[in-house]
């Protein structure tokens, strides 16, 4: 049987009516979902399922249905006999990651992402700005676009080598936007507005992060992950409590680099790796870093057959 490295996604990957198959066939699941209402007083499930979309990528709303399809779908891969042995994620996803690692109890960790969205979302009414993906450069050529007239942009997430997320004034990303318009196999798509996440400017939300950890915890203590964790900054391996403290108050204050992040995991040995949570988006970044990967998802009950059948 191969060993996984699973993967959990940040938001952005949400759609309409994930979660609503396992959901249905999962008592599990099912349950994380009722806890998740219970505690935050939101009709999860129905903003999950049936939408709309602009209702799912509200601030408040986006980073709580990720973490809670992360999290839940994380169980019928493990009761289908393929626990992973490494475990990744993005954003919300590092916090779901953890979870499933059992550093932190769900409960707290719902908690600490919900109230945490609020202080992010004022962080990006202060910065304002905006986020692109390009998909199709190379670093070298994406460099010198960095710099424009209307403004500095900054490299926030290093995906693969062709796939990159940028973050600057509006009209900056506007002018690239336009600029690169028409370039042979190059695509541009705009991300949600979250200021400027991924990047040192964040370090400014670290103290309130901290102290929000602490009121979310409360007596109870962060434990080390029972499942190897590489943070996806710089694909270091989070041997200590304290590392783990240090992904979830920090984890916003570095760029993302998924290159260094594949590159560390491979190294360990593991060549399988599985999605888990809304999406692909991760994994297909896995399989630009080192096609040699063999890449999964789960996300509903035929992509959770594909993975089993693929990891025997």
């Amino acid at each position: 049987m191969s060993r996984i490295c699973a993967v959990f996604p940040n938001e952005g990957s949400h759609y309409v009516g994930m979660g609503k198959d396992f959901y249905a066939k999962s008592m599990t699941v099912r349950d994380y979902f009722d806890k998740a209402e219970k505690l935050l007083g939101l009709k999860l499930a129905k903003v999950c399922f049936l939408g709309p979309k602009e209702e799912q990528d509200k601030p408040l709303n986006a980073p709580v249905i990720t973490f809670v399809n992360d999290v839940a779908f994380f169980d019928p891969l493990v009761k289908s006999r393929r626990k992973p042995e490494c475990i990744t994620g993005v954003g919300i996803g590092e916090v779901a990651a953890l979870v499933c690692a059992e550093s932190i109890p769900y409960p707290n960790a719902l908690n600490y992402v919900t109230k945490r969205a609020a202080l992010i979302e004022a962080f990006a009414a202060k910065h304002g700005g905006a986020a692109l993906s390009l998909i199709g450069i190379t670093l070298d050529k994406l460099q010198p676009l960095l710099t424009r007239e209307e403004g500095e942009l900054i490299i926030t997430q290093t995906l693969a080598p062709d796939t990159f997320i940028v973050y600057g004034p509006m009209e900056a990303i506007k002018s690239l936007q336009s600029e690169t318009q028409g370039v042979k196999d190059l695509r541009t798509n705009p991300q949600l507005p979250r200021g400027p996440l991924f990047s040192p400017k964040a370090a400014e939300l670290e103290p309130a992060f901290n102290k929000l950890l602490n009121e979310c915890m409360g007596e109870l203590p962060l434990k080390h992950p029972k499942i190897a964790f590489h943070r996806c900054s710089d694909g270091e391996y989070v041997a200590t409590v304290e590392m783990v403290r240090d992904v979830l108050i920090k984890q916003y204050s570095s760029p993302v680099d998924w290159i260094k992040t594949v590159a560390a995991i491979n190294h360990r040995g593991f060549r399988v790796w599985t999605e888990v949570g809304p999406g692909k988006v991760y994994t297909s970044m896995v399989k630009k870093c080192d096609k040699n990967n063999t890449v999964t998802n789960v996300e509903n009950m035929t992509t959770l057959a594909a993975a089993v059948k693929a990891t025997g």
